[in-house]
């Protein structure tokens, strides 16, 4: 479905938003808003989604100094503080910081941080995940196939601290809602999942987790102690990080926990699976409410993050030929969600709820490795095999002919005059004297 055939998505039609005639659609509802049908929160919502529903091939990209051909960004992570510094890592092992909040001469993002691979502490072989300390930009932790997770100041992109390991990490994750605790998932090849305290330096905690290796880890933005797990051996399982039986469910596919009660203990012994085969990625919605695992079967499912249950949505076909972590997002501040999906060199947009497929981008010639969102500008970003980083903006919905009104509500798009800082953090206390 591109994005001209808008019109057969159902919801937009419920909204009274009309393709071709956007702005009386945006009248409609200013109206609805005025007597009190309809919220402002809601209505703002509604017309991002109508945006992110519409995203489209930009020809804004990255910026090296010293562009190698053979460099490609294999992880990426956008702060969550001012969705403005984009932090790559690399396939040979370094490790760049891009702003994404202000387009220079050439239509790209400058680049205000770079470390190359095995030159002052970046890794040996290539980068496997890359995060954001989700408080600030303070900070930001890596992980590669040699066996440590290095922690870093990105205002001397330089690492202050690592954990080393006896296996290879594959993935880590810190959480975005922790108040009392500094606990990060690394995910174990042997099949454990290791938690690493930020404040002490410890990494002896250890849960082990699956029979094979642990694919990836994933917080809840729910609960600070929820922490869910997807491996090789096809599972899904979620822990509370503070009770001695870690484990509090592990999701099954065919949802006959009620029937493995009701009969034999030999039935019960038997591991419930979430997908056919091993996982590749595990994504919460902004309010933690719902989960959505995607697997190397080439689907993706839909649970109930409290109880664990199937919902059962089909979001038609998915492929993947990637056996890796591979990173999906979902959409904030929408209503409904939505979920981009990488499908090969494809991604496909989808309703998180009720699984219509809202959009497909094109433009990557390979295997898409990851897809991140952007609430501030509404933009897309995908990277890829084909070693190409795209921006993907939202088409234009609305007609230059807005009220001073419908501006100050749209969300905001930074412009490219913006001066580029040559930090990633700045000073900006005032004096009394200001």
């Amino acid at each position: 479905m591109s994005k001209k055939e808008l019109k057969d998505v159902s919801q937009l039609g419920e909204w009274g938003f009309k393709p071709k005639d956007i702005t009386f659609g945006t009248l409609q509802s200013l109206e609805r808003v005025r007597i009190g049908q309809l919220s402002s929160h809601r209505y703002i919502s509604r017309i991002n989604t109508c945006l992110a529903a519409s995203h489209v091939l930009s020809d804004v990209t990255l910026y090296q100094k010293e562009q190698v051909a053979s460099t490609f960004v294999t992880y990426a992570d956008l702060e969550a503080v001012d969705y403005q510094y984009m932090l790559c890592g690399l396939n040979d092992g370094g490790i760049a910081i891009y702003d994404v909040s202000s387009i220079q001469e050439g239509r790209i993002y400058s680049e205000v941080g770079l470390v190359k691979g095995g030159h002052r502490g970046g890794h040996k072989h290539a980068v496997e995940c890359v995060q954001w300390y989700p408080a600030d930009t303070g900070l930001f932790a890596t992980c590669s196939q040699d066996k440590c997770i290095k922690i870093w100041d990105p205002n001397r992109m330089r690492p202050v601290d690592q954990f080393k390991f006896g296996c290879n990490v594959l993935h880590h994750h810190m959480s975005p809602v922790a108040t009392k605790h500094s606990l990060l998932s690394a995910s174990g090849e042997s099949g454990e999942i290791i938690l690493c305290d930020l404040r002490t330096g410890s990494s002896t905690h250890r849960i082990v987790a699956h029979t094979e290796r642990v694919q990836l880890t994933q917080w809840s933005p729910r609960n600070q102690h929820i922490l869910v797990s997807g491996g090789k051996d096809q599972a899904v399982k979620m822990w509370d990080v503070r009770s001695a039986k870690a484990c509090i469910m592990a999701l099954d596919m065919h949802d006959n926990s009620v029937l493995e009660k009701k009969h034999s203990k030999k039935r019960m012994k038997k591991i419930p699976v979430a997908h056919r085969s091993r996982i590749t990625s595990l994504c919460f919605t902004p309010d933690g409410l719902w989960l959505l695992t995607f697997g190397y079967d080439g689907d993706l499912k839909l649970w109930n993050s409290s109880t664990g249950e199937n919902m059962n949505v089909f979001y038609g076909e998915t492929y993947t030929d990637l056996k890796r972590a591979m990173r999906i997002a979902v959409s904030s501040y929408t209503y409904p969600d939505l979920v981009f999906v990488p499908s090969k060199s494809r991604i496909v947009t989808y309703n998180v709820l009720s699984g219509d497929l809202v959009n497909v981008l094109e433009g990557h010639f390979s295997t898409v490795y990851g897809v991140l969102f952007n609430p501030m500008s509404m933009n897309v970003y995908s990277y890829s095999g084909d070693r190409n980083f795209i921006t993907w903006t939202p088409s234009q919905l609305f007609n230059n002919d807005l009220s001073d009104e419908e501006e100050e509500e749209m969300p905001t798009v930074n412009q490219q005059q913006q001066t580029t800082r040559t930090r990633v953090t700045q000073d900006t206390w005032s004096s009394d004297e200001d």
